[in-house]
């Protein structure tokens, strides 16, 4: 899909801490360049588990509520309205959360 990367980027709030997760892609539809920039933060067992247990039923799904469970306030309504836009965000920026806390396909290839 294009370039992912997070950046050093921390905000700490409600004892949180947040991390900026950076995203660029080419929509070829629109001929242009998307760079986006949202802070999450650390899944916990229990949204890992619940991303874990409902992903089976309905991946979209599952993906989109832990990027709600886990965005910063300040970034939520900016990722509801990019999400509504480009709906393979769900999937690429849930990937990188849960990379973030070790789940990987990667292990042994």
């Amino acid at each position: 899909m294009g370039k992912k990367t997070d950046t050093a980027s921390e905000v700490v709030q409600d004892d949180r801490k947040f991390a900026s997760f950076d995203l660029n892609f080419r929509d070829p539809w629109e001929k242009k360049d998307i760079e986006l920039s949202f802070r999450f933060a650390k899944p916990s067992k229990t949204q890992i588990k619940r991303l874990q247990d409902t992903a089976a039923r309905n991946a979209s799904q599952a993906a989109r509520d832990l990027l709600i469970g886990t965005i910063h306030p300040e970034d939520k309504e900016g990722l509801l309205a990019k999400l509504e836009e480009y709906v393979g965000l769900a999937t690429s920026y849930s990937t990188a959360l849960i990379k973030g806390v070790g789940i990987s396909s990667d292990l042994g290839n």
